[in-house]
């Protein structure tokens, strides 16, 4: 992709860069080493990719987080957030590399793997900062369907990219914020009823049924930003953190140990991690834990360093 970058061949005629894994699992690489990263909203990057056309270079997919990432030339892609829902990756933060043939699934996985061509970080912004066109019919990679990539008999991947209105967001930043209905409704002075309305219409956009999972679809495509905290993060074990991704939708049931996976039992921790972590709310709690890097996949913050 870049002058730096050196390729090799894999089984399978893929001439793929030297930062790729060779090893079947998936790696963390550091963003402005080999390449700048672009992450975007799937409902924005599907038509986008629509629009660059065949020869777009590596395109990353999580439709657990509903974000794609787009790899560009190093240096190439103009720092900070184009637009609602597009952010440049900063200098050192982590991302997920899956092995060449990771073309499909819920978590990370190539939309477009390495060596069909390059995105020029002038056209992608271009493209995402201008009126999108509609969604193509699926990319086949491998002679696979990528499971985020835009098909019509996909109920999750609409047409047009979705964009919160301000009251939405508005509604949104207090969720984050752990505010109750009736204080978000106080503080918009709106009625408790319209509030409601917004929060639900935010899980309809989203299909986020719950707050944790509205508080995932916020962060993780880009929507809003987490909260100022005031402390630091607490000290918290590896469970807790498997707890946290569960929670937040990026992580299955099968990462907690057994006795965790009870719903009872794994919202009494979670009513536990809450009170240690001063979280008002799941969503709150969920925001504060993005905040303090404690899940990367949520705002691309945590450099490679911390990952190890």
């Amino acid at each position: 992709m870049t002058g730096r970058t050196q390729t090799r061949s894999l089984p399978g005629g893929w001439d793929t860069p030297h930062w790729m894994p060779t090893n079947g699992e998936t790696v963390r690489r550091a963003c402005g080493e080999d390449f700048d990263a672009v992450r975007v909203t799937a409902d924005l990057a599907a038509p986008a990719l629509a629009a660059l056309g065949p020869r777009t270079g590596p395109v990353l997919a999580n439709h657990t987080t509903r974000t794609w990432v787009f790899l560009v030339p190093l240096g190439a892609a103009p720092p900070g957030r184009w637009t609602l829902g597009v952010r440049v990756m900063p200098r050192g933060a982590a991302i997920g590399i899956p092995p060449i043939g990771a073309t499909g699934g819920r978590d990370i996985h190539w939309a477009v793997p390495p060596g069909q061509g390059v995105t020029h970080a002038d056209d992608l912004k271009r493209i995402l900062t201008g009126p999108l066109p509609p969604a193509a019919p699926a990319r086949r990679v491998g002679g696979q369907a990528s499971a985020d990539t835009p098909d019509s008999t996909r109920c999750d991947a609409p047409d047009r990219p979705r964009r919160l209105s301000p009251a939405l967001m508005k509604v949104g930043e207090l969720l984050l914020a752990g505010r109750s209905d009736a204080e978000i409704a106080k503080e918009l002075s709106r009625s408790v009823i319209t509030v409601r309305t917004h929060l639900r219409q935010i899980g309809n956009l989203f299909n986020a049924p719950n707050q944790a999972l509205k508080a995932t679809a916020l962060l993780a495509g880009g929507h809003l930003l987490p909260p100022a905290v005031q402390m630091n993060a607490p000290d918290l074990a590896p469970v807790d953190l498997a707890v946290l991704r569960v929670l937040a939708g990026i992580s299955r049931d099968a990462e907690l140990p057994v006795e965790l996976r009870p719903t009872g039992t794994f919202l009494d921790y979670v009513d536990g991690l809450r009170e240690r972590c001063a979280a008002r709310t799941d969503a709150h709690l969920i925001a504060l834990a993005a905040a303090w890097g404690l899940l990367p996949t949520l705002t691309g913050l945590v450099t490679a360093k911390e990952q190890t």
